[in-house]
């Protein structure tokens, strides 16, 4: 452990390494979540005795600790800093040299803002500061994630906890710091797990819905050869009439269109490159799912219908993923319908609303329902009630709405069926909240 006295600034440490250790000890729980009490009493040492305040110590544990506090401190993976009222580090522990690669001359008296990057740099003592004269905690007694920045320039991410400990009329701050680069890798690599699998759904989806893209891609073309054929014959025509041709024409053109349509809204969900959340509204984007949807619902005679509520809010989200959530639960819903020949009806209510700060989107059906037995294992890996299902769709789904901070839940109806629906966080748009 650094010595508390430093040669730079000659300020003695008032508590000393025994009552920062202690202080340290009564922490009430570490990781990510670090929470720390009142600071204990100053302990100090003095020649081969070992006191706290006025009174000498006789328990040998607390003895003990005393005369080895520094090599504890040290043994510490967590980097532990302390620095006065000025922001001036005071002491520090081996684990900081080595997260932040610098020796202990460079860092032991220097201001504490060298290992930090902006914008925190011009914060960190107006924090301070502001709350020596309020009282009011903005990073004090607080734990929070931030970014700090090491000797060679590399800027990373890290977990930290500060507390106040007050000795002779003056507040000292100690900082611990985990380094949660390693974390950090973890779960951008889960997350890219999940968009890879999420992609894998929505490629299965589509593999389902070949038929149906087939008859909405061969309706155009169709229709393309047709006028085509007509321009032929009134070409043909030495005296043809020109307005007939130009009519033609522009028919064939739309029909291109639409089948241009069809195809880019293959690609876009199921290429979904960024991955990039932006601020939409749910009713666009259900709307621009229906052209994808109707084909495979005309396949079955089933119809689709949206009710949709006016003046949603938008939501900060991966469009192409929750379309994918929207686009599954139609496809269950028609499945379950079309399973008993659309006995009880042949609609399939997709529906909007606003509800306790959430929008929420839910696809209505009118099948069998889910049975009672199956609702436990419903969004589980693997499970699936179709012959001819992989029994991760709902899963894919279940794991999509709750990145996104939502829920996705389902509810058998009173008769026939069942509402499976979503709900995601209503947030205000940043230039929103600024204006």
């Amino acid at each position: 452990m650094v010595p508390i006295r430093g040669e730079r600034t000659n300020t003695e440490f008032p508590t000393g390494l025994w009552g920062m250790f202690r202080f340290l000890r009564r922490r009430v729980s570490f990781g990510c979540g670090i929470r720390l009490e009142t600071p204990s009493e100053g302990f100090s040492t003095i020649g081969n005795g070992v006191k706290k305040g006025d009174s000498e110590m006789t328990n040998p544990a607390d003895i003990w600790l005393a005369q080895n506090a520094a090599s504890v401190l040290d043994a510490v993976v967590d980097a532990i800093i302390t620095i006065d009222e000025t922001g001036t580090i005071q002491s520090l522990n081996d684990a900081t040299l080595k997260m932040f690669g610098y020796g202990e001359d460079a860092l032991l008296g220097s201001a504490l803002t060298m290992l930090m990057p902006e914008p925190y740099t011009s914060l960190h003592q107006d924090f301070v500061e502001q709350y020596l004269t309020s009282g009011e905690a903005k990073i004090i007694g607080i734990g929070r994630e931030l970014e700090a920045l090491a000797a060679d320039g590399r800027v990373f991410p890290i977990y930290l906890a500060i507390s106040e400990i007050r000795a002779d009329d003056r507040s000292f701050f100690v900082g611990i710091i985990r380094d949660l680069t390693q974390q950090k890798a973890a779960e951008e690599a889960l997350l890219e797990q999940r968009e890879r699998v999420a992609q894998v759904g929505r490629l299965s989806t589509m593999g389902e819905m070949t038929a149906s893209i087939a008859h909405e891609i061969n309706q155009p073309l169709t229709a393309i050869a047709m006028y085509a054929q007509a321009c032929i014959r009134l070409l043909a025509d030495d005296e043809f009439d020109k307005t007939r041709v130009v009519e033609a024409l522009e028919k064939l053109n739309n029909q291109s269109l639409r089948a241009g349509a069809v195809i880019e809204r293959i690609q876009r969900f199921v290429r979904n490159e960024s991955g990039e959340r932006t601020w939409v509204d749910m009713n666009h984007l259900l709307v621009d799912l229906e052209h994808l949807a109707a084909g495979d619902a005309r396949l079955h005679d089933i119809e689709l219908a949206f009710e949709l509520v006016d003046d949603l809010p938008t939501l900060l989200v991966d469009e192409v993923q929750i379309q994918q959530v929207a686009l599954n639960l139609i496809r269950n819903a028609i499945d379950a319908m079309h399973e008993i020949e659309c006995a009880h009806g042949n609609t399939v209510k997709v529906t909007t609303a606003l509800t306790d700060e959430c929008v929420e989107v839910a696809v209505v059906d009118s099948g069998t329902g889910v049975p009672e037995d199956q609702q436990a294992e419903l969004f589980a890996p693997f499970h699936t009630t179709k012959r001819d299902g992989m029994g991760m769709g709902l899963s894919i789904c279940r794991s999509i709405i709750k990145e996104h901070g939502g829920v996705l839940d389902f509810e058998n109806n009173p008769d026939h069926g069942a509402r499976f629906f979503f709900r995601l966080p209503a947030e205000v748009p940043l230039e929103v909240k600024i204006g």
